[in-house]
């Protein structure tokens, strides 16, 4: 996760995408367990979850939203390849998409049983994570405060690094293609880790602005302010593909496999009962 923050937070992609499931995922298993151990007494050994610090203590309960309205979505498959030339069964991330920056969402399925669908939205309004599942027709939710402006200062911290290092580069390369209906421009970026090539839009995609540095609720605005320069020259498009190469000769396979910017998806609070009700 380090290094695409690493690659992508400054460069201007919404590559930064992955980076933030990646994020998510931890957060929510930290979350669920965290409510699932509620109830079990600790002892003076166990420390504390490194995710509960971002999360505010885990199990203060977050007001949240009456309904969560999303515009589309745009699924992401991820392929990683090893430097042996194996690659691992690739796994789907679906981006919810939305004119409203405070709201970030991304559903996750298990390929295995695809009617079993995790949502996770970060409600930066409420200073909330809002975990919605869907297992088998039953829904519930989980809704917790959590510290957006640690996670920030996280993001501070590594575009402070970025800026260190020297091997940096990010250059357009003048190749142009069609994907998915969007016309398409390709970029190198090199850095220490190694190097890949990103295709990104001509033009935003309706709906995908909040993944975008500029805007995106992670990245603070000192930040953005502190490193303008690198902004404004930074690709004002949408990423599709990637192919990143490291070192070491593992690969990842980023690419959007479907756009769908009209295809509305309201989540009404209601419909998911809160597990954490009464906890407080």
């Amino acid at each position: 996760m380090k290094k695409l923050i690493l690659i992508c937070t400054m460069a201007g992609f919404a590559t930064i995408l992955p980076a933030q499931a990646q994020l998510l995922k931890k957060i929510q298993s930290a979350a669920q367990n965290a409510t699932q151990n509620a109830t079990s007494p600790k002892t003076e050994k166990e420390g504390k979850s490194p995710m509960e610090g971002l999360l505010g203590g885990m199990m203060q309960v977050a007001d949240t939203e009456s309904a969560y309205d999303f515009t589309g979505y745009m699924i992401m498959e991820v392929t990683s390849i090893s430097k042996k030339g194996k690659a691992e069964p690739p796994s789907r991330i679906n981006y919810l998409l939305s004119d409203n920056s405070e709201f970030m969402g991304m559903s996750f399925s298990d390929p295995k049983t695809p009617e079993n669908i995790t949502t996770t939205i970060m409600d930066v309004k409420n200073q909330a994570m809002v975990i919605l599942m869907d297992n088998e027709g039953q829904k519930t939710s989980l809704a917790m405060k959590m510290d957006y402006d640690q996670i920030q200062a996280l993001v501070d911290e590594e575009a402070d690094d970025q800026m260190e290092e020297e091997n940096y580069s990010m250059t357009k390369t003048g190749n142009k293609k069609d994907i998915l209906g969007y016309a398409c421009e390709e970029y190198l970026v090199k850095s220490e880790d190694g190097q890949g090539n990103y295709w990104v839009t001509e033009e935003p995609i309706e709906g995908f602005s909040m993944f975008s540095p500029q805007s995106n609720p992670m990245v603070s605005n000192k930040t953005v302010e502190k490193y303008q320069s690198y902004f404004s020259n930074a690709p004002k498009g949408t990423f599709l593909e990637m192919i990143f190469t490291d070192n070491n000769g593992e690969v990842t396979d980023m690419k959007v496999v479907e756009i769908q910017t009209r295809s509305p998806k309201k989540f009404d609070m209601a419909s998911y009962p809160n597990a954490m009700a009464g906890m407080n």
